[in-house]
């Protein structure tokens, strides 16, 4: 691995297009996980960040726990659908409400997620990483998260310039 940043991206939100009118029921049903709309202009930025080798890139997104298998399926069928450059080495799930960070060993300042959640953010930054704050319309709306970027992937190189400028915000 050498010098790489570890970049983690999470799914719901970031990814894939959150359904703000879901119910848990709904999200408990086959094929829901499965059949998310793809945030696009997310998935042409992480495949920049792919190609460009300077990071390596992994899936870091929790799956419910009460249908864990399935969803991590279903999440996982979706990522071979749309981003099958990740393989299956670099797809880390973890339960709903456990911490992100804790999935991950070692985290060093140059170790980013990128999220819309910021109580993940938080936890990842207190863990040593920095963090990504990923606009998608429904989250960030309040300015809570304030210790890294905030971003709306517009264009495919606005993930990695946000990436960059993570570790920049963070005090060695």
């Amino acid at each position: 691995m050498g010098n790489k940043k570890r970049i983690f991206i999470d799914m719901d939100g970031v990814l894939c297009e959150y359904n703000t009118g879901a119910e848990l029921s709904d999200l408990e049903k086959a094929g829901y996980f499965a059949n998310l709309r793809p945030c696009r202009k997310m998935v042409k930025a992480v495949r920049h960040l792919l190609s460009s080798r300077r990071a390596e890139v992994y899936i870091l997104s929790a799956v419910l726990p009460q249908c864990a298998e399935r969803s991590r399926e279903e999440k996982n069928q979706w990522l071979d659908r749309y981003l099958p450059e990740i393989g299956a080495d670099h797809r880390i799930f973890t339960l709903c409400g456990e911490s992100k960070a804790e999935a991950v060993h070692g985290i060093k300042k140059s170790d980013v997620l990128c999220d819309d959640h910021s109580p993940n953010l938080q936890e990842w930054i207190r863990s040593g990483g920095s963090g990504v704050k990923i606009l998608n319309g429904i989250n960030g709306l309040s300015g809570t998260f304030t210790r890294g970027p905030r971003v709306k992937i517009e264009k495919k190189r606005d993930l990695a310039r946000a990436v960059e400028a993570a570790c920049l915000c963070r005090p060695a």
